[in-house]
Formats: C-alpha cells, structure tokens, sequence
C-alpha cells in the first residue's frame, strides 16, 4: 500500500497550510480630487475658508445732462467650508505580529487603511454632485446624450438666460451604468434606432440584443466603432467638456443616481491635514501596534445654483 499525504489520506494531520500568496481588494480609482479646487486651511487662520462674491450692479439708461439718481448699491455672499476629521484604525495584538504568516502585515494593513480613508473621501465628494440647484432628468428617466446636452448647455451659461454666467472648465461626471445606456444609444444596439423601442429601459434590462442599420439617421458612425471596441469609455469628451467616470457615486433603493455637469471653481476641496498615518506601541498592550490613519477635509459647492447643474437618472445593474 501507497502511502499518501492529504486531508482524505493516511498522513492528513501531517499537512501544513502554507499561503502562497495576501492579495488586497481592488478599490475604484478616486476621481473627484482631479474635478475639483483644492484649497488649503492654513496654520493659523482658523477653523473655515471663507469665499465671497460681489453681486452685479446693474446699468441704466440716463437722459442727456442729467444726474445719475439710480446708484447701485454693493452686495456680497459668503460661501463657507469647514473642515472636519475622519479616521480609521486598526489594532495588531503583538501576538499576531509574531505568529502570523504575513511578514509584510504592517505594511499591507497600512495599505488597505489607506484605501478605506482614500474611498471615504471620494465618497464624501461624490455626494455633493446632487446639490446643484438645476437638475436634468429624474427618478427613473434613462440616460441619454440629449440628457448631457441639456445639462451641459445650462452650466455654461450659469443657468441664467437673464444674467449668463460663462464657465467653460467643465467636468461631467457619471456612473458607469449611465454611460453604458448613453453609449448603447449612440452606437445604437437597437434594430429599431429611434421611436418607442429606443434602446434602454430603467429596469436593467436594455434590450439591446443585435446591431441592424442600413443607413441613414441614427446609425452606426466613427465613433460607434470605437464604443464596440473600447466600451463606454470610448466617449472621453462630449461637447468639448471631459467626460469622467465613478462606480463610487450612490445608487438610491429606486436605482437612480445622480451625476452632474459642473465647473471646477463649483466643486471645492478645502484640506486642512492630508491623509497622515500615526503608530503607537503601548507595552501595556502586550506588543500591540495601534495603528491610525486620519484626514481632515471639507467638500462644498460654490454658488450651486449657477456652477453646476445635476443629472438625476437610472442606473439600474444591466441584467441584458
């Protein structure tokens, strides 16, 4: 008889359990940094950023030789962000430390707090987006380029016909399943480009099953190409503005999300201590290594009702 070496065999006390490998879980790169205006909370200055603009005054047709009876009176608004801290923190007990597989324990733990603290943030940033005062598009509504368009042609004026405001940086900024119904509709994957039976519906279920078009409007172009090619981030700008994408914007229980078109002088970042990695070893804990990772930071909105403009739609987990 053979004698073997295995959980089911003769010797199965006799086995080791040795980890070829620790891997990390991968984490959505943070965008909302890029979008934004960083400013710095000085040493010394206290505990808010302050922004204020002044408001218009206003010209008026005079007669010739007459004085001037209709003066402008000056106004400002205040637009306030204050910072406040955020953490994570790990305890190793010593006897981990000594015992434990993973050599590299320390630093992998340092990693992965590191990540959680970096996804809090990004988090934080991405739920400003539905603060803009405008808004596109609503519950349930499926997300299209004319959805884009809209917002974008209301951001650039300020969403004032009355007293226009130009902001030409520009960001868009969306999930990746409201790229994936925009992009569906621009290749088309629809025999039926247009009409009732436009591809995408806010179930999931796309029905976007075969790509038929003889010609004419709404069919496939250069840029469909690309979209079967690269996917939905083929589309990396639209009407001249960036387009970037975050699987980290918050899905509602109804399946909507919004993103949002903005400037990045609307989008602000006021960071007071950069994400910083603390450790302390207390004999009194046995070898324990305590280890903290903190921030402290704010996101606001400068003048959401004119900077920005929010897109409010579907995104639904494809299911076809």
């Amino acid at each position: 008889m053979v004698t073997l070496l295995g959980a089911t065999q003769e010797l199965d006390a006799s086995t080791n359990t040795i980890i070829s490998e620790f891997r990390l879980l991968q984490d959505e790169q943070p965008v909302m940094r890029k979008v934004s205006r960083s400013i710095p909370l000085k040493r010394g200055t206290g505990p808010t950023v302050y922004i204020d603009n002044y408001a218009r005054v206003q010209a008026v047709a005079v007669a010739n030789g007459a004085d001037v009876v209709n003066a402008s009176a000056l106004a400002d608004a205040q637009t306030t962000g204050t910072p406040s801290s955020v953490a994570v923190q790990v305890v190793i007990a010593g006897s981990t430390l000594r015992q434990g597989a993973d050599r590299s324990l320390q630093s992998n733990t340092a990693k992965i707090m590191d990540r959680a603290l970096k996804l809090k943030m990004e988090q934080d940033g991405t739920a400003q987006l539905s603060g803009f005062t405008p808004i596109v598009g609503a519950a349930g509504t499926i997300a299209s380029p004319g959805i884009i368009a809209a917002a974008v042609a209301r951001a650039e004026i300020g969403d004032s016909r009355a007293n226009p405001e130009p902001y030409d940086d520009l960001n868009i900024v969306l999930h990746p399943f409201h790229m994936l119904t925009i992009a569906g509709r621009i290749v088309p994957y629809s025999d039926v480009p247009t009409g009732t039976n436009v591809y995408g519906v806010n179930t999931g279920a796309h029905l976007g099953v075969t790509l038929t078009h003889a010609g004419g409007s709404g069919g496939p172009g250069s840029l469909s190409d690309q979209i079967l090619r690269k996917g939905p981030r083929a589309i990396a700008h639209y009407q001249g503005h960036p387009i970037w994408l975050t699987a980290n914007i918050a899905i509602d229980a109804s399946d909507d999300g919004s993103g949002a078109v903005f400037d990045r002088t609307g989008l602000n970042f006021c960071d007071e201590v950069s994400p910083t990695m603390e450790r302390d070893m207390d004999p009194s804990m046995l070898g324990a290594v305590e280890m903290t990772e903190w921030a402290s930071y704010n996101w606001f909105l400068y003048r959401p009702g004119n900077s920005g403009c929010e897109i409010l739609a579907d995104a639904s987990t494809p299911t076809s």
